[in-house]
């Protein structure tokens, strides 16, 4: 319960306002890739095969998510990575697959109904993930504190998110290959950031 009730103060915190450095962050993430770079473009081949596909992406998306979490967490920290890491976000298929339906559904209606707030709740949501993986907090609620967390500076969130969709565009248009990179380099920025602003407590 300390460790929610932490976490819940950071959010609280975050939600009136913080400053995000993007070059800190976007060389953070870029510092942890290297770390284990070979690792974490292996396990991206099954990245790409999953998140390729619109219907793999929905099933399996949230567990892959979390295993690159999982990754960068360890990597960060300095410890080894092994083979099994490469699948520790499938312990918690059920959580991440309800994840992956909420945001898929709230983000999908708010494109159909007038694009703008489908891209809004698509960046509110970004941080979702480390509440489930790390916290063990609900879908639903994850997707609120994520929001809560995200309005504290929507303007840089959604900045940076613009930064490493421009990073992956590059990485596809270089035959494919480079998206290899690219992909596991956004999900160590994205939780450069989040260690930055609420931090991971385990």
């Amino acid at each position: 319960m300390e460790v929610i009730f932490s976490m819940d103060e950071k959010v609280e915190e975050a939600s009136k306002g913080y400053r995000l450095s993007l070059e800190s962050t976007l060389q953070l993430g870029f510092n942890i890739f290297r770390k284990a770079p070979a690792e974490f473009i292996i396990f991206s081949i099954l990245g790409v095969i999953i998140f390729s596909n619109p219907v793999s992406g929905i099933l399996l998306g949230g567990p892959v998510t979390a295993s690159y979490l999982h990754m960068a967490h360890l990597v960060n920290g300095d410890q080894p990575l092994g083979f099994q890491d490469f699948f520790k976000g499938f312990e918690k298929t059920g959580s991440l697959l309800k994840l992956n339906l909420l945001i898929f559904m709230v983000v999908l209606a708010g494109l159909v109904l007038l694009v703008v707030p489908g891209i809004y709740f698509a960046v509110s949501y970004i941080f979702s993930h480390f509440f489930v993986w790390f916290y063990d907090i609900e879908p639903a609620d994850a997707t609120t504190l994520s929001k809560k967390t995200v309005a504290g500076n929507f303007g840089q969130i959604l900045l940076l998110l613009l930064i490493l969709a421009g990073i992956n565009l590059l990485g596809v248009m270089a035959l494919g290959v480079g998206v290899l990179v690219t992909m596991p380099f956004s999900f160590c920025v994205v939780y450069a950031a989040f260690e930055d602003i609420i931090g991971i407590l385990k």
